[in-house]
């Protein structure tokens, strides 16, 4: 059997606005990694999953926008500490988003049977991208939507509704910026994450053309609606 591979990225807003949630967002981060963890263990014949962190920021050249994890096995993947995440600068969101996307999109395709969610979380507006546009990032988005990844965008001190409805995101939660905010959003990602590696797990043994039906009409919302 031809095990589904189930990409798990995070774009990750690490831009200086971050800097009082710090300890929060670690401690979120490694709910989501504990959680893939959990199911992995669970499928180990059917699942492979695979994790990415991709922290975002500009202006601060010590640490600049990279990835924490990439497409690690999740067994394999430690939790984060506060050398791993240290917010400052500005927000690169559309480059984020382009980088990201654009480079799963290719490794995506030279596993049998992909699929994945990708969350995007920030506090703040776009405001520093130089290599994609917003255009750009729709594109993206629109392309993993047909392929019927799971597409959630988290955010903060802006109009979330907005922001998710003009990059074509369907899913989206507000969460006020301060610890317990994050901690709120990054439980509730961690839950949605988790349903989602389960109904992957519950359809092992479907047809492709099967499994891509499920993924395309899933339309379970962030909020349990």
């Amino acid at each position: 059997m031809e095990k589904t591979t189930f990409f798990n990225l995070i774009i990750l807003d690490e831009s200086g606005s971050m800097s009082p949630m710090r300890s929060a967002t670690i401690e979120g981060c490694n709910s989501v990694i504990s959680g893939g963890r959990q199911v992995q263990q669970e499928n180990p014949d059917t699942q492979r999953v695979l994790m990415s962190i991709y922290a975002f920021q500009s202006g601060y050249h010590q640490n600049p926008s990279r990835y924490i994890v990439k497409h690690k096995p999740v067994a394999d993947v430690a939790d984060l500490t506060a050398d791993d995440y240290s917010p400052s600068g500005c927000t690169p969101l559309y480059d984020a988003i382009g980088t990201t996307l654009t480079e799963l999109e290719s490794v995506a395709s030279t596993h049998a049977d992909a699929t994945g969610m990708i969350t995007i979380m920030t506090d703040g507006e776009e405001n520093s991208s130089t290599t994609y546009s917003h255009a750009d990032c729709v594109r993206l988005i629109d392309r993993f939507k047909e392929m019927g990844w799971t597409i959630n965008f988290f955010g903060a001190n802006i109009d979330v509704e907005k922001v998710s409805g003009s990059l074509h995101i369907d899913h989206s939660m507000a969460f006020s910026a301060d610890c317990a905010g994050v901690g709120a959003a990054m439980k509730a990602q961690t839950k949605y994450c988790i349903d989602i590696m389960r109904d992957e797990a519950m359809m092992s043994d479907a047809p492709i053309n099967a499994k891509m039906q499920r993924r395309r009409t899933r339309g379970k919302d962030i909020f349990g609606k």
